[in-house]
């Protein structure tokens, strides 16, 4: 009876709480079409694929916010957001549902935050790859309607788990001055809500797929003179790679560095990442990950339009260079009300040792609604 007395306290507290915080909720719904024509795949032009179709994309979610002042003057608040992903079919690796779960405490010291959340690069470096009309190419869609080349490595668009979220602490700084800096500590980047203690050691092209104690460090510099607009940003990542059966891993150390330029409705960035032989075998050749993205944003009135370039290379283990290339020019249009149509048109090439292994060109189509 003790104990059916202090849950339910317990539980009336919790809705006392709750009561006492504003809470507000948000949703966001997207949809894809296109048609590839891909010239070559996995080196060879006689093929028969060519994709098309339509797809539910992979950010349609509900979000829930709440925010609170404690006693002590302190600000609280959480995110708590459920993604509208399908599992069944060919999507069944597609099944991460709660894909951000945080709280955050604010004050005169910064802001601290814990729990499924982006790590500090994803905010702080320019990443206007996801920032133009459609959201690509960094949203991901651009996949879905052709076939890369899984058997060669070409080097990384983003810094290492730049959108992961896993589990992590992070502390935010204050803005002085226009300088600000922030840091992340992931203990086990490939785990999520569920307890794990052990690191998941996944090679793919002979590289880890995830790091333990993973620390995130960015600095930033932001200005604005006759409404002419520069943001700055260095970052570094290090993290654990360990061992897996008798080979030994390097260790995660990358740099990213990040420039924004706007004015008006224009903004332009670059942004690069080096990775090195971060997750590659020892003593082996392979390394030298590097990627490399431009894009330039133009917005005026209800009509955004944008382009990107994102170059990637590698050296396998082979000694040989690996390279990639993937170009967007985008548009949108938006319709009011929350509602967005947009279109966007794609072109990506892989060259491994030389040997065009994909070309293909399409376009796609995007309708969203934020309500």
């Amino acid at each position: 009876m003790k104990k059916i007395i202090i849950a339910i306290s317990a539980l009336a507290l919790a809705f006392v709480n709750v009561a006492r915080a504003d809470f507000t909720m948000s949703g966001y719904q997207e949809f894809f079409a296109g048609s590839a024509d891909q010239s070559t795949a996995s080196g060879a032009a006689e093929h028969g694929i060519d994709l098309s179709g339509a797809s539910q994309g992979n950010y349609s979610r509900i979000t829930a916010n709440w925010e609170s002042t404690l006693d002590s003057g302190l600000n609280v608040a959480g995110i708590y957001q459920v993604n509208a992903r399908d599992c069944s079919g060919n999507r069944q690796g597609n099944c991460g549902v709660v894909d951000l779960n945080q709280a955050a405490i604010s004050g005169s010291f910064g802001t601290i935050t814990v729990g499924e959340t982006f790590d500090v690069g994803m905010g702080w470096h320019s990443r206007l790859t996801a920032g133009v009309p459609t959201g690509e190419p960094d949203g991901g869609m651009l996949g879905h309607f052709y076939t890369g080349d899984g058997g060669n490595a070409y080097g990384s668009g983003n810094e290492f788990a730049y959108a992961g979220t896993a589990i992590k602490m992070k502390y935010n700084s204050n803005i002085y001055s226009g300088f600000s800096f922030a840091a992340g500590y992931t203990p086990n980047s490939a785990v999520g809500g569920a307890t794990d203690n052990g690191q998941v050691t996944t090679v793919t092209n002979g590289q880890m797929a995830s790091f333990s104690d993973v620390t995130h460090l960015v600095a930033k510099y932001s200005m604005d003179m006759d409404g002419v607009g520069l943001t700055l940003t260095y970052g570094q990542q290090t993290g654990n790679a360990g061992r897996q059966a008798t080979i030994d891993y390097n260790d995660l150390e990358e740099v990213t560095y990040s420039a924004v330029v706007s004015y008006a409705g224009l903004s332009v960035d670059y942004r690069k990442n080096e990775k090195d032989n971060s997750g590659t075998a020892k003593n082996s050749n392979t390394g030298n990950d590097e990627g490399t993205s431009v894009c330039a944003k133009y917005g005026m009135g209800n009509v955004g339009l944008g382009a990107c370039q994102i170059d990637t290379s590698m050296i396998d283990a082979s000694n040989y260079t690996n390279s990639a290339k993937t170009r967007t020019y985008s548009a949108d249009y938006n319709l009011g009300g929350g509602a967005t149509i947009g279109l966007v048109y794609f072109d990506v090439e892989q060259t491994a040792n030389s040997v065009t292994k994909t070309d293909v060109d399409g376009i796609i189509s995007k309708l969203s609604f934020g309500f």
